[in-house]
């Protein structure tokens, strides 16, 4: 798979981390799109498969594969995203296998049922997915950057305000698929169930259930705000695409019938957001 090939798989399916990748110079964007692909390769496979069992078998040969990659000597696997990760391996800032494989067992999740136990857990889920990647990215735009405290927050913020941003435009397919992402609690407060929410109905219960995801997301927007600042210009191609979370807040607030809440993108939009952002350093 080509580079082009890549990057019409990312517009597709992961259009803001990809617009935000465009800021970066060819050969770290170029790892960008290696690092992008691979996500998308192994996040899609929870919502393809029909029994938790096959999406088990999937994400066990994307592991097997990772060893593969990073033995002694390294076996690659005809694939292209294994490819690319084999030229990516080697590169300045470039993720070990552990990190890899942290992403693919995190992925586990995505083919349970239920609502998360606790906050904490949620918090955990979306550290372990969007967190390791956009923490992966910034070290590929920035090999040698070591954040301080203010920036660590600064990117906890953006990790967490695109995590729960994300969770909420995709809160009727999660909940489709008894995944409702929501905690226990608040499932218990809304006066809602799973079943009632995988089924579509009681939709001012589900507002109730989704209001924590909001409430967190708005926490997250204000705490980057506040640290953005710390975050230095060459990790705006990792990090960058958060910006355009807030539009996503926005529009998830307004009351709506949750079930049908399905932001279209607007790419010409998001760009303008993102260069703006990466002019004024206000992600």
């Amino acid at each position: 798979m080509s580079a082009d090939t890549f990057a019409d798989t990312l517009r597709r399916e992961d259009p803001a981390r990809y617009l935000a990748s465009l800021f970066a110079p060819a050969p770290v964007r170029a790892n960008l799109w290696a690092l992008y692909a691979f996500n998308a390769e192994i996040a899609r496979i929870p919502a393809s498969v029909s029994e938790a069992v096959i999406g088990e078998m999937r994400l066990a040969w994307a592991r097997e594969a990772l060893a593969d990659l990073y033995a002694r000597p390294p076996r690659v696997r005809r694939h292209p995203v294994y490819e690319a990760l084999a030229i990516l391996r080697d590169q300045p800032g470039a993720p070990d296998e552990a990190l890899l494989a942290g992403l693919v067992e995190a992925r586990n999740a995505d083919l349970g049922e239920g609502a998360f136990p606790d906050a904490a857990e949620r918090d955990a889920y979306i550290d372990r997915t969007a967190g390791t990647l956009m923490r992966a990215g910034a070290r590929l735009c920035a090999p040698d950057w070591q954040p301080g405290d203010e920036a660590e927050r600064a990117l906890t913020a953006a990790v967490r305000l695109w995590g729960y941003t994300g969770l909420l435009r995709d809160f009727a397919r999660l909940c489709a698929a008894g995944r409702p992402p929501v905690t226990q609690d608040e499932l218990e407060a809304s006066g809602a169930s799973v079943e009632t929410l995988r089924r579509g109905l009681q939709p001012e219960a589900a507002i109730k259930a989704r209001q924590g995801l909001v409430d967190r997301a708005r926490r997250a927007a204000s705490e980057l705000s506040a640290a953005r600042r710390a975050l230095p210009a060459p990790v705006f191609p990792a990090i960058g695409y958060a910006v355009l979370a807030r539009g996503h807040l926005a529009a998830a607030r307004r009351p709506a019938d949750p079930y049908n809440y399905a932001p279209a993108d607007n790419p010409l939009g998001a760009q303008l957001a993102l260069l703006w952002a990466s002019v004024t350093g206000r992600v």
